[in-house]
């Protein structure tokens, strides 16, 4: 759980950086909802899901660990009035029985003590609730970029990434992470901004394996890549694809 809670060091720095969810995700998920009451947002972090699913749902319930990260979703400007955020682990939501339609993870799964989280979602699920994770982990773009920055980055701090992020980039297999609800195929969902490099370091700067290895030492020498990388390439935005990786399951009575 250290490392669910190491973003909040750099919660700003997170709510600036990370690209929104597509809106095409969030209205997959009002369509496959029983009902369109409450959803419960676990691991919200600067709260980028909840305040889509806030257009689609008339309450949105978002809870995270790091009292740093609801400190920033808090903050956040035009915020919904219909988000209520909570400092909580995931399997402890403080909501009722049966009381949720729908239950989403972004990028967060992998910190939980699923086996507890399950039981969690059992509890509070509304009968046919709807439940989905999502992670991503690829930019596809331009090979300038990804020989420049993304390369020499992912290089420098490849020891620092934990195991759970790796179970993310495989996906949440159902067999790893032991969901016990039925299956949903969803349809492929992808991130796609226009950045320019220097947005493209500030996003690669949140990543937590890059936060671990400046706090080992190794700040100066991602700098340098950094300097380096804006010395050679231009400056105008790229295209950026980053395939979203889905665990969705319908929670049965």
């Amino acid at each position: 759980m250290e490392n669910a809670t190491s973003f909040g060091k750099q919660a700003d720095i997170y709510a600036a950086a990370r690209p929104t969810y597509p809106t095409a995700l969030f209205d997959w998920i009002a369509q496959n909802s029983p009902a369109h009451n409450r959803v419960w947002d676990v691991g919200t972090g600067t709260g980028q899901a909840a305040r889509s699913l806030a257009h689609l749902f008339t309450h949105v319930h978002a809870t995270d660990i790091d009292k740093y990260q609801i400190q920033q979703a808090r903050s956040t400007e035009q915020t919904p009035d219909n988000i209520t955020y909570k400092v909580a682990p995931a399997h402890q939501s403080a909501l009722e029985d049966n009381s949720v339609d729908a239950i989403t993870v972004a990028l967060a799964l992998h910190w939980f003590d699923v086996s507890k989280f399950w039981s969690e979602i059992s509890r509070i699920a509304r009968p046919n609730a709807l439940f989905i994770a999502w992670a991503y982990h690829d930019l596809l773009t331009d090979e300038d970029i990804t020989s420049v920055i993304l390369g020499p980055i992912r290089e420098r701090i490849a020891p620092y990434w934990s195991e759970g992020n790796r179970l993310s980039w495989r996906g949440y297999p159902i067999e790893e992470v032991g969901m016990p609800f039925i299956p949903i195929t969803t349809p492929h969902f992808s991130i796609r901004v226009s950045w320019t490099p220097q947005q493209i370091l500030k996003f690669v700067s949140s990543w937590s394996a890059h936060q671990r290895a400046r706090l080992d030492g190794h700040e100066d020498s991602l700098k340098k890549i950094e300097d380096e990388a804006l010395s050679r390439l231009d400056h105008r935005p790229r295209r950026i694809i980053m395939p979203l990786k889905t665990l969705a399951g319908r929670v049965l009575p």
